[in-house]
């Protein structure tokens, strides 16, 4: 895949953010240490257009993260742009249209 723009890397940020802000929360794995600290192994999560997700913590490089991990029938993977937001990318890295000149004809 190309590099992504980082207008539309914002844009994609966007429809994120609006994703999981819609989103329903339908299992979690809590865990309470022994000094009333709480964790999670993960949350699952419904979006709005019905798609399930799962938020999980994994290490990257030096450094843990959080994905969102999804299955979309034949198991679990993490979520892409290419796979999971290629339409919103389509439309964030499109040209912009201009309408063609009128034919001479349709000139007034």
């Amino acid at each position: 895949m190309n590099p992504i723009p980082e207008a539309a890397r914002s844009g994609l940020e966007k429809f994120l953010k609006e994703d999981l802000a819609g989103a329903v929360v339908t299992a979690a794995s809590p865990y309470v240490d022994e000094d009333g600290r709480i964790y999670f192994d993960e949350i699952a999560l419904r979006l709005g257009d019905g798609r399930e997700v799962v938020v999980a913590a994994e290490m990257r490089s030096k450094w843990p993260a959080i994905v969102l991990e999804i299955n979309p029938g034949d198991g679990w993977r993490d979520m892409t742009v290419e796979e999971d937001y290629s339409e919103e990318l389509e439309e964030l890295t499109a040209e912009p249209w201009h309408p063609d000149p009128p034919e001479p004809w349709d000139r007034e």
